[in-house]
Order: structure tokens, then sequence, then C-alpha cells
């Protein structure tokens, strides 16, 4: 029998068809921080042939922060399967706090984060010419956070604080969005998107490049 679970996602997980993609039934998402955890652009897949771009990734670091959503999963293997190269850790309930303004975590009820694995990152890693960071990729989680945000009223100031507690932009940046010159088809909240990333400082490290 399938086994569920409640996950944090900090990544793609945010936004809502994304993560019902590998979970359908994982509509509904709270917003909330987790303290102990640094996400960062430093998940590369050693030895994977066919990764050819930098994941956001988690680490351990006393103090530091990561907001993201809980949401609930029927089969928690579904999710252990889409995060290769990611360990599923349990986080225990004093490190989670709730951005809903519906009150504390439920102590009883187990939630996981997925932790990038040794092998796939280390301090050194980060976005280069081979495996950039690419913006469809960024969109997915800046997308997620913006949902968050039209939701949840407390929760204002998601993206920023998503941006700002990101470690590891920087130059290697590539813009695949399937209509780069008219973005807004394929991504609907693109101009938002950018203002977002424009608002907090990051865009500076690149002049976006066209996949061609």
């Amino acid at each position: 029998m399938a086994k569920d679970a409640y996950v944090f996602g900090y990544g793609s997980l945010m936004e809502k068809g994304s993560r019902t993609r590998t979970n359908p039934e994982a509509v509904e998402a709270r917003p909330a921080r987790v303290t102990g955890y640094q996400r960062g652009w430093f998940h590369q897949f050693a030895g994977h042939v066919g990764s050819t771009c930098t994941y956001l990734g988690a680490i351990e670091k006393a103090r530091a922060t990561i907001n993201g959503v809980v949401y609930h999963v029927k089969d928690f293997e579904k999710t252990k399967e889409r995060e290769t190269g990611y360990t599923a850790t349990l986080v225990t309930a004093d490190r989670i706090e709730m951005l809903d303004g519906a009150g504390p975590w439920d102590h009883s009820k187990d939630v996981y984060i997925f932790v990038s694995n040794p092998a796939d990152i280390s301090n050194t890693k980060a976005p280069t010419s081979a495996l950039p960071m690419v913006q469809s990729y960024v969109d997915i989680c800046v997308n997620g956070c913006l949902e968050i945000e039209a939701l949840y009223r407390p929760a204002h100031g998601f993206a920023q604080e998503f941006i700002r507690t990101t470690t590891g932009w920087n130059a290697y940046w590539v813009n695949d969005r399937v209509y780069p010159r008219r973005p807004f088809i394929s991504v609907p909240n693109a101009s938002i998107i950018d203002q977002a990333l424009q608002e907090g400082n990051v865009l500076h490290y690149v002049q976006l490049h066209d996949m061609g």
C-alpha cells in the first residue's frame, strides 16, 4: 500500500501545476518557513549525461531558513522517485513556521524535505556555462511563489523571500523559454516573474541569453 506523507517543497514543487503532475491530489499547499536548511543553486547530478543545468538544492545549515510549501501526498513514493539525487529527510515540527495565518503546524504530522545528496552538491559547485540556471526552471519556482502570494495574504513578499534566501545566483543563466520574444504565450506570468526577479536584485548578474 502506498504511504501518505507531508512534503515541504522549496523549488519546483511550490508550483501547483508542477507538483500535481507527480501527485494529482496535491492541489492545496500551505506556505511555511523551515529553519536549519540553506537553499541554493548548487545541485548538479554527478555522472548524469542527460543533466544540462543546475537545479535548486538544500543542505543543512544552522540558523538558515527556507520558505516553501507544505502539502499532503497519498503516494510518497512517487515524489521520492521524482526527486532523484535528493534524500527525503524528516523535519521536526519545531523547525516549521506556518505562514498562512492559521496557526502552528500540527506536531502529530510528519513533514519531509528533500535534501541534496552529497555526491550531487559541494560548496564549490555553482551554475556554469555547461550547467547553467535555466529560465524555464526559474519560472516554475517563482510562479509557485506568486501563486502562494495570491492565495494567502499573510504570505505577502513570499517571492522576494525565495529570491533573497537562495544562494548561488550568477551570470550563468540561460533563457530557454519556448517563446523568448513573446514569453507570455507559454508563461502567462512572465512579466510579473521578471519584475519579481528585478526587485530581488538578481538580474544584474546576467543579460539573459536565448538558446539558439
